[in-house]
């Protein structure tokens, strides 16, 4: 089974490793289906297919892009544990490697993603990621990230 080891980041951290921070709202989880394929040559039945669980948000403010992306009016967020989930899923059913993973962490007093109001994101191949595990906050903090992204 895999290994995980948890990093902490402070707010100012979490605000520099992600390259999109959006002020949002959320509408509602989601669930997707992803399709197993076993490795050539193996004889390992296939298993179902991996559910991978996230949630549907209404941007309403760009607070920092920096990678120029086009921002809908709607964002798929997955969980943040979905890839590690995936990898998980794949050493148990189709004897894939096992791995280790460093997670990175952010304490937020946040404890229900549906009440956040800013996420940190990591933009990349058209998809939106949590840039660490609970990398998110509500309304007290967005003073304070908007003074931290200006001085960014």
């Amino acid at each position: 089974m895999s290994a995980i080891k948890y990093r902490e980041l402070s707010l100012t951290e979490i605000i520099e490793e992600s390259n999109l921070v959006v002020e949002v709202k959320f509408v509602k989880k989601y669930r997707e289906e992803v399709a197993m394929a076993r490795k050539d040559g193996s004889d390992v039945p296939i298993p179902p297919a991996f559910v991978k669980k996230g949630n549907l948000f209404r941007v309403m403010n760009v607070l920092k892009n920096k990678g120029d992306f086009k921002v809908g009016d709607q964002i798929k967020v997955p969980e943040e544990n979905w890839r590690r989930s995936l990898s998980q899923y794949k050493e148990t059913h189709l004897d894939g490697p096992v791995k280790s993973f460093t997670v990175l962490d952010y304490a937020t007093e946040i404890k229900s993603i549906s009440k956040v109001t800013v996420l940190f994101l990591h933009y990349f191949q058209d998809m939106y990621e949590l840039t660490a595990r609970h990398s998110y906050e509500g309304n007290t903090a967005m003073e304070k990230v908007k003074i931290l992204i200006e001085a960014e």
